[in-house]
């Protein structure tokens, strides 16, 4: 279950990549609304740059490479990605619409990472050229980011247990009701058993946390002036590392919150009334036609 909130986790400087954000966001775990999906997705590309410029103070020989990979970025994702995007929102919904079991819903979230993986590969290249240029002050500049995102985590998640269970609880009832609508007593009384059950370990992430942004720290100290073939060969290393993780005991609490969050998605759609099934096969219905009007938007 503490997988949810992990879906998107850091993946060193370039963690949250301008798609990601705007769109897989919004699919797997819900914008507020259709417009904004459409609104962000559109505007990416100055999102991304902004956002990205903001870790690193880019000088203007790099801010103009990135601006032009950003728009090839954007122009592939609309050509090539969002078409497997539908199709994924098509199996979603049909999938509502019956009664799956976890080991189906895991296959819809495993088809979803499949895009993310995508989309991280693609983006290889560009991190790639603009990784060795990085001076000394901007990799300090992302260190600084680090540690004020870092205080602000412990602050929020290193409590004690039941603070921690609480919110974890209902951040992801509010995510549930975004779909099915509100939940009714005997299904928020199941959602708290499962998250007391769920082994929730804050602690276990927050230093996976860490030792990821230190090695993309080292990562990028040690890629200045180098070649754009050795930092993309590097930079691959550490992407690889978010998808699979090198520590053991990480990946196995992995493993097992994403098969719980499954577990629980199938109880709850077991429980759900017809008007909440309705609601969440319109939600997902709402989604694809967003898609499908980005799809037929000139880039």
């Amino acid at each position: 279950m503490p997988y949810l909130r992990n879906l998107l986790p850091a993946l060193g400087p370039w963690r949250r990549v301008w798609i990601i954000r705007a769109l897989m966001v919004g699919i797997l775990l819900g914008l507020g609304g259709c417009t904004a999906l459409r609104l962000s997705y559109n505007n990416a590309e100055t999102l991304a740059l902004w956002w990205i410029d903001d870790y690193f103070d880019f000088d203007k020989t790099q801010t103009e490479r990135v601006r032009a990979d950003l728009a090839d970025m954007a122009r592939w994702h609309r050509r090539d990605e969002l078409p497997l995007l539908a199709e994924l929102l098509e199996s979603a919904q049909a999938l509502a619409q019956k009664q799956p079991d976890a080991t189906q819903i895991c296959a819809v979230y495993e088809r979803g990472l499949l895009r993310m993986q995508a989309l991280a590969e693609h983006a290889l290249p560009a991190m790639a050229a603009v990784a060795p240029t990085l001076r000394p002050s901007q990799v300090k500049n992302l260190a600084a980011h680090y540690d004020k995102s870092n205080r602000k985590w412990r602050e929020e998640w290193l409590t004690t247990d039941t603070d921690t269970l609480d919110k974890r609880t209902q951040k992801v009832r509010e995510r549930l009701e975004d779909f099915y609508g509100s939940l009714n007593p005997g299904q928020w009384r199941q959602l708290q058993q499962r998250m007391a059950a769920s082994g929730l370990d804050e602690a276990q992430l927050y230093r996976e946390r860490v030792r990821r942004q230190q090695e993309a720290l080292r990562t990028l100290d040690g890629l200045r002036g180098d070649s754009a073939v050795s930092a993309q060969t590097a930079l691959g290393k550490l992407m690889k590392e978010y998808f699979q993780s090198s520590d053991p005991a990480y990946r196995a609490y992995r493993d097992r919150s994403v098969a719980q969050t499954c577990e629980a998605m199938a109880q709850v759609h077991a429980s759900a009334t017809p008007q909440q099934r309705s609601n969440l096969v319109r939600k997902l219905q709402a989604y694809a036609q967003d898609v499908q009007v980005l799809m037929a938007q000139s880039p």
